[in-house]
């Protein structure tokens, strides 16, 4: 079977085959056709014919045979033939059929094949031309299991990033935590896993730089053998709420530099090995601020996050060929570091606007994640999952 993307114009295959009086007879009982100028040689004589005449169709199946078998192999099927028969073939003669490639059709799979038959004395018996489709296998997308998978959480030191990690560690997954500055938080992170005997390392990368993400994907390789199976783009700046006004375009950029440039540096820096293997998983963290009224005063946070929903469905269009799934999921208002500052008023007045009453836990968002990642969510591509206890809907 060839492959048909390197198929290339102008490529031939051939085959030669005596007519044999056998082939003939096995050919007329397939087919019912024993017309006596096929099976018996005293007629054949009587029309002109110093032999058995062989069946037109029996030659033309020997050009379904190197349709089918080779060019273009395994899973072709003839959807249009133009054949002329030049001259009879009989008993004894020996054939050379030729197909050459005219055109290609990417985008259908198909192929425009020449037809070309001589016998012993290099005289045209069959010419003509046809077109041939490329069926393509389905097969079903089936992940490598967890325990053989690598998972690299960007922003893991602490909050929704640290649950994540340990949610994948005990699933299986060899975790990588990446941070910027805390080391001691996610040293603290990997010594929680590997308490409970799970394998992690802490790689640090500011996910901003794209020289330190490739470092950090080449310290992965040697450690793991591969970058990664999985991405958790979760690095987030810290929120100061600011009206429109009063705010500068550096607050709007270093919104854009975490949440966008980070989540580029490091897709790039994995994407090869998913590619590579046919398979990965990529989860950017977002925030149900980008749905429905987003909160005051918070313009770089949310449009950042809004921009990332954006490269959540590019992605998502562009690798899924790759047998590579591209998610989102935002969080509501999360207890992490990052509403640190929110007075707790606020948040009980947060929490009786939420359906379920209650703020978010960095544990919920990563048990989210870590369907998204698994088998249970092997169709779901492009979609953006609000975690929010019904906040939004």
């Amino acid at each position: 079977m060839l492959d048909f993307n390197k198929i290339q114009l102008g490529e031939q295959v051939s085959l030669r085959r005596e007519i044999t009086a056998e082939l003939i007879d096995a050919f007329a009982r397939l087919s019912g056709d024993d017309n006596p100028l096929h099976m018996n040689s005293q007629f054949a004589q009587t029309v002109g014919f110093q032999r058995r005449v062989a069946h037109g169709m029996l030659v033309a199946s020997y050009v379904s045979t190197l349709v089918g078998t080779q060019l273009p192999g395994t899973g072709a099927l003839w959807t249009q033939q133009s054949f002329r028969w030049r001259a009879p073939v009989l008993v004894g003669d020996t054939v050379q059929i030729t197909l050459t490639v005219t055109h290609k059709s990417i985008g259908t799979r198909s192929l425009t094949v020449e037809l070309n038959a001589v016998n012993q004395h290099n005289a045209i018996v069959l010419d003509g031309e046809g077109v041939v489709i490329m069926l393509e296998q389905k097969q079903q997308q089936v992940d490598a299991p967890f325990s053989e998978r690598v998972a690299l959480i960007t922003g893991a030191s602490r909050g929704i990033g640290a649950a994540t990690a340990l949610a994948l560690a005990s699933a299986g997954a060899r975790v990588i935590v990446n941070y910027v500055n805390n080391a001691m938080r996610a040293e603290e992170v990997c010594h929680a896993i590997t308490e409970n005997g799970g394998k992690a390392i802490a790689i640090q990368a500011d996910v901003t730089n794209f020289d330190a993400v490739q470092k950090m994907a080449s310290n992965a390789t040697s450690a793991y053998g591969k970058s990664a199976d999985i991405l958790i783009n979760n690095a987030s700046g810290a929120i100061a709420g600011r009206p429109f006004m009063e705010t500068d375009w550096s607050e709007i950029q270093s919104h854009f530099d975490v949440q966008i440039r980070g989540a580029f540096n490091v897709a790039q820096a994995v994407l090869p090995n998913m590619i590579s293997q046919k398979s990965g998983c990529i989860i950017n963290v977002g925030s149900s601020a980008s749905w429905n009224v987003p909160p005051a005063n918070w313009t770089g946070y949310v449009i950042s996050k809004s921009a990332l929903q954006g490269m959540t469905r590019s992605l998502a269009l562009d690798f899924g060929p790759h047998g590579i799934r591209v998610n989102m999921v935002s969080p509501g208002m999360t207890e992490t570091d990052l509403i640190a500052d929110i007075p707790e008023r606020l948040r009980k007045v947060q929490s009786m606007q939420i359906p379920l009453r209650r703020l978010g836990a960095a544990e919920d968002i990563a048990q989210t994640i870590l369907f998204l990642c698994s088998d249970a969510g092997k169709y779901i591509t492009g979609a953006d999952i609000p975690v929010a206890g019904g906040r939004v809907m």
